[in-house]
């Protein structure tokens, strides 16, 4: 079982999932390309969904993995999803956490994927902070008082030239969900796609994936930012715990 973690996270945000579940699986998080301990790139061809998609091969590959089920929350739930695409073979299930930011609207967020990235350029990882405090949905996990110091410190201990380059690579470039109905309705990967009932960026790409996967199901959660998992973990567990004793 893989747990990938989103932009400006690292693998550690999954600590509290991973014990949840490590009695009953060998469970693995990493950190991203550009995040945490791993390889810092500076040339900005190193930073794309697809190399991120190659990088979760690799880990698989490295420790003789041949299948595993699949969780990712944010971006890393859209590298997740994109790796069962790829190889359905490889795929024995998907979590998909608060999945599909930018896809609706495309061109506002990219515009602002870009603006996060100069400001990481000018600003540092402090600047990306603030403006990410802009969001409601962001905004709401970053001052919530159980969970907000937490991931307002994960995000300051990125380095703020891979995090641009992670922007105008991955998040920016990235195509829309929306575009991708015809590879999800061939996908029968057993998929659970979660998110919190007032993340409204994710809102309309969330249902769009549930209704296009065959084997698909939405569970929208009390919750009020982007970072459900983290904001109501026992709810996530529960609702991560159902979709598992149907598929093993």
């Amino acid at each position: 079982m893989f747990w990938l973690h989103g932009l400006c996270g690292s693998s550690g945000e999954w600590g509290d999932t991973m014990s949840h579940f490590r009695d009953r699986f060998h469970v693995i998080a990493y950190d991203a390309r550009g995040h945490g301990l791993s390889e810092k790139p500076e040339i900005p061809d190193a930073y794309s969904q697809e190399l991120m998609v190659d990088d979760l091969s690799a880990v698989m590959d490295g420790l003789d993995i041949n299948q595993a089920i699949m969780g990712g929350h944010s971006m890393g739930a859209g590298v997740a999803l994109n790796f069962a695409l790829r190889y359905p073979e490889r795929c024995l299930g998907l979590v998909l956490v608060g999945i599909g930011s930018g896809s609706s609207n495309p061109r506002w967020w990219q515009q602002w994927w870009d603006k996060l990235a100069d400001l990481a350029g000018s600003g540092g990882m402090s600047a990306v902070l603030a403006e990410m405090n802009s969001l409601p949905a962001w905004q709401s996990a970053l001052q919530n008082p159980q969970i907000g110091k937490q991931i307002s410190e994960g995000i300051m201990r990125n380095c703020a030239q891979s995090i641009a380059y992670t922007m105008r690579g991955v998040q920016r470039k990235r195509p829309s969900i929306f575009e991708s109905g015809d590879a999800l309705k061939e996908c029968e990967t057993n998929t659970l796609v979660v998110m919190s009932e007032h993340d409204t960026p994710v809102k309309s790409s969330s249902q769009f994936i549930a209704e296009c996967m065959p084997n698909a199901a939405l569970k929208v959660l009390p919750a009020q930012s982007h970072w459900t998992h983290r904001e109501v973990p026992d709810e996530f567990l529960r609702a991560v715990d159902d979709f598992l004793a149907h598929l093993v």
